[in-house]
């Protein structure tokens, strides 16, 4: 990038336009900036990071206070850039924001930011934001990169020198981006403590887990109880197998006791059986007792039976062969009565049908004679028919003409609307832009406000950690001062047992002899001394204990020796445990707190960590709060982006609306002249004043003749319907006269029949047929008296049968005692209840251990993996973070900027080495003060002429000045190099030479001399009188009252 021309209006000093031709300069070599203090001279460079990037050169000044004080009210404050890059010519302006007079009234008004970018190609992009990125694209930097590169600032120029390590890392971080290896340092150490946490979860799991195991209720079982109960992850492997054994013997003791069920499952199922068959014989012997009470029962209702089937035979004579007879007779009576009755109103019909057709001719023959009329309306009517069109044409035309001159209404105020919405816009999209430009950074503040809300997070569980850790330390000290007070009680009984037993001991064998002198005779020999004369026998002492008594105590002293033994197991077990929370406890808080002393009493430590939790919360609830407004930032941004494309694209729709509506009012102006025109010729050949006159007129004889012609073929259809009716009528009274002669002889003959029925049936009188008719008057009651024989009948054939069966069944059988085959049934299930009892708990152990023992298989083979791969994070992640125990402290980031760093220093002692005649050599700094502090980014000057290494900050000031324009050259040329195709052949120096002797004065120039042989432009700031009189392209800036102004010389 090589800046052609840069014109600044209303800008820092400058109040009215200027403009900086760069080419009178030439293309390559050295050109000095020179002029009094405040004049201007640094604004230039100003003005140039601000067109590129819209940001000043320097820390001091902020892009909202470039605005020229000697400005006009109505002077344009902007800066327009022109610069070539890769051999294409690009044009950028750029307005800050700004407050100015009102042009009309009193009072400010805020200028809105804006810049447009010019391209190549002849394309433009607007947008303070979008310009700055393209430009970005362009150039391959950012703005902290170029400041880098390009120049050197005004008060920046030893702050690389004499920058600590930590800030010189924040510089590297920004213009080479390591960020990205600090956040892997973060994520690795996330990742230890993660796998820490699933390791230390494995464990806990697989302990529950052996503490879960379910043991049977037996004594051989009680010392694997003990040892579940205190169990650790060092003794789950040992426990696991005895709980393998465990279940082992669960299994057998299940396949004996599924033999026992089975067995009394099927003694069981027999004695039910049996149980069965005799239910089902005395069953038996009582239906046979109860079919022969019912037999009696039978025999009594034989009489019964006799009256029924009499009445059942009579009952079905009368209705199945009298009555049907008889209804046929009355039905033939009656049907001649219904003939009579129909002849006669028929007569009357056909008299009152001949008197309504002699009115219906009449009345037809007079419709007739009003023909002529209808003919003469028809005539009129498709006269005006042929005419209604043109009406419709006169009122479409009409309507056009309307709508024509609405839709010229508002085409003129839409066009009025779209001139209001465009304004309304543009001013939209000023206010949007500046306000982008404050939220551009919101993005990498939510990524390090995220990565800060991790380490927060995970220092908090480290810290609860530590807390559970201190408090499990406390209840241990408790536990292991008790197991010692119990052990100290068990040894004290112990030693008073074991003393007593040593007395009673001594005493039982002194007595020995006393013992044996009580069982000897007279002339027995003494199993001592075999003598046969007992003169002085000895005798036993009273207190002495007997051989039975001394073996109780020995038991006694057994028991209390065991009981130390086991005290002793648990005062050892708690020890171990408190040692190691111990050593776990100051590991974590070493860990978290290594600026603390190694030995802290609990009470401190619990302090500590009592309030490093509460500040961790603090920074917590912090950064939440950061974080809340970081997000809403960033939603508002993503709004505004949005908001501000949706304004583009309306401001692109409603110009062409703009001209669409424009053209469509033109066209139809003319429409509606020509239309007007039509209308006016139409409407003077026409009778009517309009078509609804018209079509009045022809509805109304429309009506008329519709009415005649209604008349005339009601007339007719009226007497043809009379005619035909009265025909019909006649015909239908003769033949109801031929009906009632054939009624008259069915009637007699169906009489006689039901007469000659009656007395074939038997019944001589007719109340004798109505008598049996009345019990048996439907077919239901017949059914009714058919089914009480029948029922009657089967009861007793079922009866009988039913007898003869029990009979066999019975034969030759005694009744069975049912209470002694239930009693032998309920002690077979009492003993199969007590087998299902013990199977069920062993069913029960089994289902719970079972799945218990695969878990724990599982999770010793999960925990050899999982502390596989923590030792592995671990190490890796203290490798990253610089905390490798008795290794320099040189984290990941810092090991890639010092890569950075090393070629930095080697191209800046190049420089150094020419500026000092090979005296002072740059050289970064291997070793730290002490292994515990961070190291790697200091910088020393090895001083060739005594051979020492010493601090930079020993340098003189000229000396000073020599090293950091070496550095600053050196990180600009690295800089270029790791951008990757980077070509920014401007370089720019802000003071600093004052304080040069004229040899080192010589020594720089020459150095800068080197630098611009190539392609490259270098501009100076200075007041030196002898590079005024050295450099011969000069910029001249002098200083009025009423501003500055500048020349190329």
């Amino acid at each position: 990038m090589k800046p052609l021309s840069i014109v600044m209006s209303a800008f820092g000093p400058y109040k009215d336009r200027v403009e900086l031709d760069f080419t009178r300069l030439g293309s390559k070599g050295l050109f000095l900036i020179t002029g009094p203090t405040g004049a201007g001279k640094t604004i230039i460079f100003d003005a140039l990071t601000f067109a590129l990037f819209g940001e000043a050169s320097g820390s001091v000044r902020k892009a909202d206070t470039l605005r020229s004080h000697h400005a006009d009210p109505g002077s344009k404050t902007y800066v327009e850039l022109t610069f070539l890059h890769k051999n294409r010519t690009y044009r950028v302006n750029r307005s800050p924001r700004y407050e100015r007079p009102k042009k009309s009234g009193k009072g400010l008004t805020t200028e809105a930011a804006d810049a447009t970018l010019h391209l190549p190609r002849g394309k433009v992009i607007s947008g303070y934001r979008d310009v700055t990125q393209q430009i970005e694209n362009i150039l391959g930097v950012s703005y902290s990169q170029f400041k880098q590169i390009a120049m050197i600032a005004q008060g920046e120029f030893l702050k690389l020198l004499l920058a600590e390590s930590k800030e010189r890392g924040e510089i590297f971080r920004r213009v080479f981006g390591t960020d990205l290896y600090q956040v892997t340092q973060r994520l690795l150490k996330e990742r230890e403590k993660e796998a820490k946490n699933v390791l230390d979860g494995e464990e806990r799991s697989i302990l529950q887990s052996i503490r879960t195991i379910r043991l049977p209720e037996e004594p051989d079982d009680a010392p694997l109880a003990e040892k579940i109960q205190g169990a650790t992850i060092h003794q789950s492997q040992e426990i696991f197998e005895d709980i393998q054994g465990l279940v082992a013997r669960d299994k057998s003791l299940k396949s004996t006791l599924q033999e026992q069920s089975r067995a009394l499952d099927a003694a069981i199922a027999k004695q039910i059986a049996q149980i069965r068959d005799g239910y089902h014989l005395d069953q038996a012997f009582r239906d046979l007792e109860e079919i022969k009470a019912k037999q009696e029962e039978l025999r009594a209702e034989e009489d019964e039976q006799t009256r029924r089937k009499k009445t059942l035979e009579q009952g079905e004579k009368a209705l199945y062969q009298v009555q049907p007879l008889e209804r046929s007779f009355l039905e033939k009576k009656e049907q001649q009565d219904k003939l009579k009755e129909s002849i006669k109103s028929l007569m009357h019909t056909v008299e009152e049908g001949e008197r309504s057709l002699h009115k219906a001719r009449e009345a037809w023959e007079a419709e007739q004679a009003k023909e002529p009329e209808r003919d003469r309306l028809y005539g009129n009517i498709s006269s005006l028919e042929k005419l209604l069109p043109q009406y419709a044409e006169v009122e479409r035309l009409e309507q056009e003409l309307q709508n024509g001159k609405t839709v010229q209404e508002t085409l003129t105020e839409a066009l009025d609307k779209l001139e209001g919405e465009r304004s309304s816009l543009l001013e939209q999209k000023e206010q949007l832009s500046q306000e982008l430009g404050l939220l551009k950074d919101l993005e990498v503040e939510q990524v390090t406000c995220q990565q800060e809300a991790r380490l927060l997070e995970a220092r908090g569980n480290e810290l609860l950690t530590l807390h559970k850790c201190l408090q499990k330390l406390e209840d241990l000290e408790g536990e292991c001062q008790e197991a010692q007070d119990h052990f100290q009680e068990a040894e004290a009984a112990y030693g008073l047992l074991r003393a007593g037993y040593q007395q009673q001991e001594d005493a039982f064998f002194r007595e020995q002899a006393g013992i044996l002198a009580s069982s000897l005779g007279e002339n027995d020999p003494c199993p001592v001394c075999g003598s046969r004369i007992h003169p002085q026998k000895a005798t036993p002492d009273p207190e002495a204990p007997s051989q039975a008594e001394l073996e109780q105590l020995q038991i006694k002293v057994e028991r209390a020796r065991q009981s130390l033994g086991q005290a002793s197991k648990v005062l050892s077990v708690k020890q171990t445990e408190r040692d190691q929370t111990a050593k776990q406890l100051q590991a974590g808080f070493q860990a978290l707190f290594p600026e603390l002393p190694e030995e802290l009493a609990p009470k401190e430590l619990a302090e500590h960590i009592e309030l490093a939790q509460g500040k961790n919360e603090s920074d917590k609830a912090k950064n939440k709060v950061r974080s809340g407004a970081i997000e809403k930032g960033i939603g508002r941004k993503a709004a505004l982006e949005k908001k501000l494309v949706d304004i583009e694209s309306d401001l692109e729709k409603d110009e062409t609306e703009r001209e669409q509506k424009e053209t469509a009012l033109n066209a139809l102006v003319s429409t509606i002249a020509g239309l007007s025109g039509q209308l006016a010729a139409l409407q003077a050949s026409l009778e009517y004043d309009d078509k609804d006159k018209a079509e009045e007129v022809l509805q109304a004889w429309q009506d008329t003749l519709a009415a005649l012609r209604e008349a005339s073929r009601q007339a007719e259809q009226a007497f043809h319907a009379r005619s035909a009716e009265l025909k019909k009528n006649q015909a239908l009274l003769e033949d109801r006269k031929e009906q009632l002669k054939q009624a008259a002889s069915a009637k007699k003959a169906a009489e006689a029949e039901y007469i000659k029925m009656r007395l074939v049936c038997g019944f001589e009188q007719e109340g004798a047929y109505k008598d049996a008719l009345a019990e048996t008057d439907s077919e239901a009651k017949i059914d009714e008296l058919r089914e009480a024989i029948s029922l009657y009948d089967r009861e007793v054939q079922g009866a009988e049968q039913e007898c003869r069966r029990l009979v066999q069944i019975t034969k030759d059988k005694d009744r069975p005692n049912l209470e002694l085959l239930e009693q032998i049934k309920g002690e077979l299930e009492e003993e199969q209840a007590e087998v299902d009892l013990a199977l069920q708990k062993v069913n029960t152990r089994l289902g719970v251990n079972e799945p218990l023992c695969q878990a724990i298989a599982a999770g010793h083979t999960r925990l050899e993996q999982y502390r596989d791969e923590y030792v592995q994070l671990s190490s890796l992640a203290k490798t990253a973070s610089g905390e490798l125990p008795g290794k320099q402290k040189l984290a990941f980031e810092q090991y890639v900027q010092a890569f950075y760093f090393i070629q930095i220093l080697s191209e800046a002692n190049k420089r150094l080495k020419i500026m000092t005649n090979s005296r002072f050599e740059l050289l970064r700094r291997e070793e730290a003060a002490d292994l515990r502090s961070q190291t790697g980014l200091e910088i020393d000057v090895l001083d060739h002429y005594t051979g020492k290494v010493r601090p930079v900050t020993t340098l003189s000031g000229g000396e000073s000045f020599k090293a950091s324009l070496s550095l600053a050259l050196g990180l600009s040329d690295v800089i270029q190099s790791a951008a990757g195709g980077v070509e920014i052949n401007t370089l720019f120096v802000d003071e600093g030479f004052g304080a040069l002797d004229a040899e080192s004065l010589e020594q720089a120039i020459q150095t800068l001399v080197g630098l611009a042989e190539g392609d490259r432009l270098i501009g100076i700031i200075s007041h030196v009188e002898e590079l005024k009189e050295r450099i011969e392209r000069q910029i001249v800036v002098e200083k009025t009252t009423a501003g500055s102004t500048l020349k190329v010389c």
